[in-house]
């Protein structure tokens, strides 16, 4: 198990890892075969998500302590580019990000700010990394070629997964009775999050 996976927050998940880094979207985007509605469906979907996370995350921050500052802010500064990706895609993809949340999109992102004023800092770092690593893992098990080449290649290269590592360090640091749970509740929102870009 390389760095970033080597947490027993992805061990003692269970199967609920492979049902959040493993779906229908993902394996038609290796195939090049994704409907041209999820794929649109998932951007302006995924841009929002990203919204919120920028938010979730600048509290984290505002709650953390100063050995926390480097990655939180680097993962603030990457998520501002990244947000500016999205916007570059979707206006030349002809894809409008101006759309209201999908449910499933909004219970997501109420999750991660009810949790971010109202849990502790360690529960907080654990649901960060899950966010991520999820992402890390689901993109990573995709061969990197194809018209979504790119979009591979962004969640699965190496600066982000050494990011992704210094997430779980952050975690691990700070341990909470609570931290699992809170995971595994991300991992079901991802779940959920992959299902709703296939099926609508």
């Amino acid at each position: 198990m390389s760095a970033p996976f080597d947490s027993d927050l992805i061990r003692q998940a269970g199967p609920l890892w492979i049902e959040a880094t493993h779906a229908e979207f993902l394996a038609a985007i290796e195939a090049g075969a994704l409907p041209q509605e999820a794929f649109a469906r998932w951007l302006a979907q995924d841009y929002l998500f990203a919204k919120t996370l920028v938010a979730f995350q600048a509290i984290v921050l505002a709650k953390s302590r100063r050995d926390c500052h480097g990655p939180l802010i680097a993962g603030l500064v990457a998520l501002d580019s990244e947000l500016g990706w999205f916007e570059r895609h979707a206006e030349r993809l002809g894809v409008d990000l101006d759309v209201r949340p999908h449910p499933v999109c909004r219970a997501y992102c109420d999750l991660l700010m009810r949790s971010a004023y109202n849990e502790p800092l360690g529960v907080l770092l654990a649901m960060l990394y899950g966010v991520e690593v999820s992402y890390l893992a689901a993109w990573s098990a995709l061969e990197a070629k194809g018209p979504y080449q790119e979009f591979i290649e962004r969640w699965s290269n190496p600066a982000f997964a050494d990011y992704v590592d210094s997430l779980r360090r952050l975690a691990e640091g700070y341990p909470h009775e609570r931290a699992q749970a809170a995971f595994n509740g991300v991992l079901e929102a991802e779940r959920d999050f992959w299902r709703m870009a296939w099926e609508g």
